[in-house]
């Protein structure tokens, strides 16, 4: 009986020692994985070389690498320096060079790349995918977003979301959407078309919560919107500020930004808010 206990009693002495050996493993590993440094990535002719004929796999493995890369620099709140992003700029280009039909590398582009503020390379790198993936519509839908949204072009969005609706297996509301996004001209209700499609689109439950997150901010920004044109159109001007809003009697209060920052208009009469719609470092 006695030695059962004994060994009853190393045993549990030794679950407790391997469980708080494991958790303090893993949290050094998180700490290092938040301050990793970026490295180099080889370019596309010489990766393409040590490849060996596996250029897929090359791809697939470089890709998991920045993705983990840039997740655990999200999670840690850490922005990313100009380092960083010419890691990750690198390593997308060399991923979509190995394997330019690989699908996820193009997703990433969008829903990251794009709302950092790195629109023109996000482009650069859709502009692959849309070469090489002819057959997929969202790619060239994806491009015309960034311009009409981010970059205020809104003659070439509408080129590529006609492109877009000419591919098959489009949505058949891509065909009249370049006319409804040139009458909005740029404003959220943009951003609330786009976001409700990739919504549908994506199977990843992060990035979902994410896009629903941003599109509650954006459906607002469009309500607010709705309520200054209302405003010109009754009073022949444009509203003085946001808060005139309310004491014109329009809304009866600001809807809250999700991510915690205070609705503004802006020139060309959009509606932004001070968080630009991104969760605080």
């Amino acid at each position: 009986m006695r030695r059962i206990l004994i060994l009853l009693l190393v045993l549990l002495i030794s679950l407790v020692s391997h469980a708080l050996v494991t958790f303090e493993m893993w949290r050094m590993r998180g700490q290092v994985r938040s301050t990793t440094v970026a490295g180099y990535v080889l370019p596309s002719k010489f990766s393409s070389v040590l490849a060996f004929g596996y250029k897929g796999l090359l791809s697939d493995f470089l890709f998991l690498k920045s993705v983990t890369f840039f997740g655990e620099r999200h999670l840690a709140k850490k922005i990313l320096s100009d380092g960083d992003w010419q890691y990750l700029l690198t390593s997308l280009d060399v991923v979509t060079d190995l394997d330019p039909y690989f699908e996820d590398p193009y997703v990433f582009a969008e829903a990251n790349l794009a709302w950092e503020g790195k629109v023109e390379e996000a482009n650069r790198i859709l502009e692959k995918g849309r070469k090489n993936r002819n057959w997929d519509w969202r790619i060239p839908y994806y491009i015309g977003f960034n311009y009409f949204y981010f970059l205020q072009d809104y003659e070439k969005g509408a080129e590529y979301v006609m492109e877009a609706a000419s591919r098959p297996g489009s949505h058949p509301f891509l065909s009249t959407l370049g006319a409804r996004l040139a009458y909005y001209g740029g404003k959220s209700k943009t951003a609330v078309l786009f976001l409700r499609q990739m919504i549908l689109e994506t199977t990843d439950p992060g990035l979902r919560t994410r896009l629903e997150k941003r599109l509650i901010a954006l459906e607002r920004a469009a309500e607010l919107e709705a309520k200054i044109e209302l405003f010109v159109k009754e009073q022949g001007r444009k509203p003085t500020s946001i808060e005139e809003l309310i004491t014109a009697g329009y809304v009866d209060s600001l809807p809250p930004d999700p991510y915690g920052g205070q609705w503004v208009i802006l020139k060309n009469g959009r509606v932004f808010s001070t968080s630009k719609f991104t969760d605080s470092r």
